[in-house]
């Protein structure tokens, strides 16, 4: 019996659309993707940004511009100490011919000064102008002040080297307040330095006079005390008695130094045990 196979179904019309659409649909997608990377990369950069804790990087400052700063920190630096120096005279004098002494009924020095130490050798504890009573008569140079000058020098062969930042540095450093602080001086009365005999033998010094403590925030001196102070009974010291040694390393002149840093220690201690008061005049005993 003859049979029939049914036909595959007619497939059906591929829908097609117009090609400006294809085109729109497109750009769609390619402002898509475009803002989206954008969105990514701005997201990116904040937090790295966040992360670094960096600001975007300035334009470097002008050579001109570095120049004229340092000037201008260096000028002030110098003017500050010139002022400075020219009260401090003034105080310190105005101390002397008003004779003040220590007056303990006054209260304490405000003014502490640091516990002199051996360890440092060579190098004082706190800013200590001695001079003669016979030297009164020329100029005071306070310590302090010579100390802000020597760098002002420093940041002026900064600049004449072209280092402009390096003196730039030096001149804020020169801003700072403890740079004025105080000054010490001791009027000395007497006073006689050691004295090498051999390297094992010397002649002790001492120091007498009269001690000031000056503070530059008041203008004024603040506390003084009565000096007294000896080279130490024993001093140890090291040499070399190699016989290539040269002079200065030998037993004579290695105790020269010893005894004269001694002095210096004893004086600076002797200092700080006597400056324990405010200054103020004498007081005058009254007969009843």
């Amino acid at each position: 019996m003859p049979y029939r196979v049914a036909a595959p179904p007619e497939p059906e019309p591929v829908e097609t659309d117009d090609p400006y659409v294809l085109v729109l649909r497109a750009q769609r997608r390619r402002a898509r993707m475009v803002s989206a990377l954008a969105a990514l990369f701005v997201v990116g950069g904040t937090i790295e940004m966040a992360r670094s804790g960096r600001s975007p990087r300035q334009a470097p400052m002008p050579e001109a511009a570095r120049v004229d700063s340092a000037r201008a920190a260096i000028l002030g630096a110098s003017v500050r100490a010139a002022s400075a120096q020219s009260r401090f005279e003034a105080g310190v004098r105005d101390a002397i011919a008003d004779a003040v002494v220590a007056r303990p009924d006054l209260g304490a020095c405000p003014i502490e000064l640091p516990v002199a130490s051996s360890l440092a050798l060579g190098r004082p504890s706190f800013p200590l102008l001695t001079v003669q009573r016979a030297e009164l008569t020329g100029s005071l140079p306070s310590q302090a002040v010579a100390g802000v000058l020597a760098d002002v020098r420093r940041a002026e062969a900064h600049l004449a080297a072209g280092r402009f930042e390096e003196a730039k540095l030096y001149g804020r450093a020169l801003d700072r307040p403890e740079r004025f602080a105080y000054d010490v001086v001791l009027v000395m009365h007497a006073s006689k330095q050691p004295h090498a005999l051999s390297g094992s033998a010397y002649e002790p010094g001492a120091i007498e006079g009269q001690a000031y403590v000056y503070d530059f925030a008041t203008g004024r001196v603040v506390c003084a005390g009565e000096v007294s102070a000896r080279s130490s009974r024993e001093i140890g010291y090291v040499y070399s008695d190699r016989s290539d040694t040269p002079p200065s390393l030998g037993p004579v002149a290695r105790m020269g130094d010893a005894i004269a840093d001694d002095i210096r220690l004893q004086t600076e201690r002797a200092i700080v045990a006597a400056v324990r008061w405010r200054a103020g005049p004498r007081l005058q005993l009254t007969e009843r």
